[in-house]
């Protein structure tokens, strides 16, 4: 009997502290693909113009509401796409943007596109888990936990935020902004006029929505898997 290859011996199951090791990671990775994946839409024209109308930003910065969501997709665009230099005129001529505004956004496109490229990372590295893993099932269910864990986490964060969003909003600032280059006077720098407070309140609130929604979905999504691959072929 001519001996199996490589690729026909089964793969054997790791060990149980391997098994935790490797779902606690399929969790996280999961958790870190949703948060990319619901950004995204809040980055669209469409999300972002409802939120800055919904904001007044066109009263803040004593601008048109249609101008408003000029300098804001421009803004998007380059710190998306670059170059990221923020230096076109506003309206008395002078940078739209002062340095500090400039500096800060520049962090801020540094950190979105290190979600991306993470985020990214932990979908190619979950679908290899699963393609490569002997047990498959248990890391389809690592993956339907991540997504659970993120909506509830969201809802519990919701409840929270109802009634101390603005220390949140602190917090998660000095935690991302640990130079201290993000606290702006609302009276003087367009920035904060550009995004106002209310404006983070609303785009949080859609983020969090988006997330419980991904999440379930996740957790749906595992569960059908599951339920089809232990279905009899019969």
């Amino acid at each position: 009997m001519a001996s199996m290859t490589a690729a026909e011996r089964p793969r054997a199951a790791p060990s149980l502290a391997l098994r935790v090791l490797r779902d606690g990671f399929v969790v996280a990775m999961t958790a870190l693909v949703i948060v990319g994946v619901a950004l995204l839409p809040l980055l669209t024209p469409w999300a972002m113009h409802a939120a800055l109308d919904l904001a007044d930003s066109a009263a803040w910065l004593g601008m048109e509401r249609t101008a408003v969501h000029v300098v804001s997709d421009w803004t998007v665009d380059e710190l998306l796409f670059g170059p990221g230099t923020w230096q076109a005129p506003g309206p008395d001529g002078l940078p739209f943007f002062d340095a500090s505004e400039v500096q800060h956004l520049r962090d801020v496109r540094q950190l979105l596109w290190l979600t991306y490229v993470m985020a990214s990372l932990a979908l190619l590295a979950v679908l290899v888990i699963l393609e490569r893993s002997a047990d498959g099932d248990q890391v389809m269910a690592a993956v339907g936990l991540g997504g659970a864990l993120v909506a509830v986490t969201v809802v519990i964060a919701a409840i929270v935020g109802v009634v101390a969003f603005d220390p949140l909003f602190e917090l998660f600032h000095r935690v991302f902004f640990p130079q201290g280059d993000w606290a702006f006077d609302p009276g003087s720098q367009r920035l904060v006029q550009l995004y106002p407070f209310r404006f983070w309140q609303i785009m949080t609130a859609a983020l969090g929505v988006l997330m419980v929604l991904l999440g379930i979905a996740a957790w749906l999504g595992a569960r059908w898997a599951l339920a089809r691959r232990r279905r009899p072929a019969w």
